[in-house]
């Protein structure tokens, strides 16, 4: 199956046609920012796709293997928030919901005004507490 015609994109460039009219430029530059702006959303479905087929441990090898095999850098390990034995945590999520009631509270009127890509950002970065809280609720039944 193939997502992106490797004539005209590939990792080391882009090949444009020496034939293009402004219009040609035009549309394909438009496809290529939003392939810009959609690729996050993207990745992440491909992520949920896999680990709720194969679980996150494939999923994160596999990840880890092609960005090693395309060349891509790897992220900077960052240290451990909770110990090994997790009795004790910087990060909590009673922390985590008293910071997002003060967020709320600061910004609930400045919301409605917000343009679409700041709405879009604000809930690409709320949609994994919403899908926790989904799992939990599934827990419950």
């Amino acid at each position: 199956m193939q997502l992106i015609d490797t004539t005209m994109v590939t990792l080391s460039g882009l090949t444009l046609p020496t034939t293009l009219t402004k219009e040609d430029w035009t549309d394909i530059h438009s496809q290529l920012l939003l392939c810009k702006k959609a690729a996050a959303k993207w990745l992440q479905q491909s992520r949920d796709y896999s680990t709720d087929r194969w679980g996150m441990e494939f999923t994160a090898d596999t990840e880890a293997q092609l960005e090693l095999d395309l060349g891509l850098a790897l992220p900077e390990a960052k240290p451990a928030l909770n110990p090994a034995d997790k009795t004790r945590a910087i990060l909590t999520i009673e922390g985590l919901s008293m910071k997002f009631e003060m967020w709320q509270r600061k910004m609930n009127a400045e919301i409605t005004g917000w343009d679409a890509d700041r709405l879009h950002r604000a809930l690409e970065l709320l949609t994994p507490f919403e899908q926790e809280a989904k799992r939990i609720r599934s827990l419950l039944k």
